[in-house]
């Protein structure tokens, strides 16, 4: 059996229903709580082919609560995006990001922590 390791991942929530935020998984951005699920391991980049650097893609999550609590500032499109406690196998890092991000061939989200705040505050008048 492959050790496990508690994680944190942020995911897009809609209809109380939670979701990737970019890819799916064959074919769905569905991810349900407590059921195991696989990444597709393939070659992938982030952003334009001139000025990424390749790696194998899998589940982006962060070990420190905090950290990922602090890598929400990487996203500014309004939505219902929420924290998600997770338990993992089959990880790397990501060396390229700036963040400490381990990729995760599989994956189980247990429970919504909390809620983030992202995009524009808009000022009461």
């Amino acid at each position: 059996m492959t050790e496990q390791l508690e994680a944190y991942r942020i995911c897009e929530r809609k209809n109380g229903k939670l979701y990737t935020l970019f890819h799916g998984i064959k074919g769905s951005r569905e991810m349900p709580l407590n059921v195991w699920i696989e990444a597709e391991i393939k070659l992938v980049r982030d952003g334009s082919r001139n000025k990424s650097k390749e790696y194998l893609s899998g589940f982006h999550c962060i070990v420190d609560l905090d950290e990922m609590r602090d890598f929400k500032r990487m996203f500014r499109k309004e939505r219902d995006l929420v924290l998600v406690r997770c338990k993992i196998e089959g990880r790397r890092r990501k060396e390229h990001s700036r963040a400490n991000i381990i990729l995760a061939d599989k994956i189980k989200l247990l429970e919504v922590v909390e809620k983030l705040k992202i995009g524009k505050i808009k000022k009461l008048s």
